[in-house]
């Protein structure tokens, strides 16, 4: 019995441990890929720029916007805002770093 709840105790430090870790650029990214393409090289529907086209800074600048201002975007914002909503700054700087860092395009 007092190992059952050692164990059981022992889960659930680990599970919280994982859901207050920060996701992958990676795993976050792959989010994207259906609108924005696999290297972030698509004009995403109702959208009027390519994400590689973008630096690092504009790339988050923009995902901060979607997440604080209901107003910014375009026809597609709802769903830029639900994909943004639940991602934390430094998941935001993450995943604009890891686009810029391996799909950038120069204009």
């Amino acid at each position: 019995m007092k190992i059952g709840k050692i164990i059981f105790g022992a889960m659930l430090i680990a599970s919280a441990a994982t859901v207050s870790m920060a996701a992958e650029p990676e795993a976050i990214f792959k989010r994207c890929v259906v609108c924005h393409g696999k290297s972030a090289e698509k004009v995403p529907p109702g959208g009027v720029i390519v994400s590689a086209t973008l630096s690092a800074d504009e790339i988050k600048k923009s995902l901060k916007l979607y997440k604080s201002d209901k107003e910014h975007g375009g026809k597609m914002k709802v769903s830029m805002q639900t994909q943004v909503k639940n991602l934390s700054d430094e998941d935001i700087d993450a995943v604009a770093d890891y686009i810029f860092k391996n799909f950038h395009i120069a204009k």
